[in-house]
């Protein structure tokens, strides 16, 4: 009994994968042709005096909504020999299919026109995060000036991904972060 039951599991498993559709995510091209079209910047972490400089530009975007929440960006170092490394804490600004922005809260707000820097791309199955980091530093609510950090989560529909249209992907991003320059 329990041999025949081990071996109906195992036709019933083989069954599932052999009917169920296969898909390499996310698609290697789409996730190259984004990387290229949003190449990131590399910023002075170990330097005190100069973090959150940019020390090797990628792309610089510019954005086209007021009211973006950012999070001041923060460096961390676990003992005086140990290197310093950038606390990846990015507000959060959702991006609907429809176009919808959904501000999640930040300790600073950057204006419309702010010019911002790629950081990191993600692509997952239905959605394409942007972590960005604010050019040059912006004035935060005590009258201080600091780097912002946001993360642009843009939601697709089911399938828009996976059809791997750089151009429209790339579009829906436009609407709300123009491409300035690229060096």
């Amino acid at each position: 009994m329990r041999h025949s039951l081990s071996v109906l599991v195992v036709l019933s498993l083989v069954g599932m994968a052999s009917t169920s559709p296969v898909h390499a995510w996310p698609p290697d091209a789409l996730r190259e042709v984004l990387n290229e079209g949003y190449r990131p910047s590399s910023i002075q972490v170990q330097n005190p005096r100069t973090q959150g400089d940019v020390i090797k530009p990628g792309v610089v975007l510019v954005l086209q909504a007021d009211g973006v929440s950012a999070n001041k960006l923060r460096f961390a170092q676990i003992n005086t020999k140990s290197p310093r490394f950038h606390v990846r804490d990015y507000a959060r600004v959702e991006i609907a299919p429809d176009g919808r922005l959904t501000v999640g809260s930040g300790e600073v707000t950057l204006a419309k026109l702010t010019r911002l820097v790629v950081l990191d791309l993600k692509v997952d199955s239905d959605r394409v995060r942007l972590f960005t980091h604010t050019l040059t530093p912006v004035r935060v609510g005590d009258g201080q000036l600091a780097y912002g950090c946001t993360e642009f989560f843009f939601r697709f529909d089911a399938g828009a991904l996976e059809r791997a249209d750089a151009a429209l992907i790339e579009g829906r991003i436009g609407e709300l972060l123009v491409l300035a320059s690229t060096k």
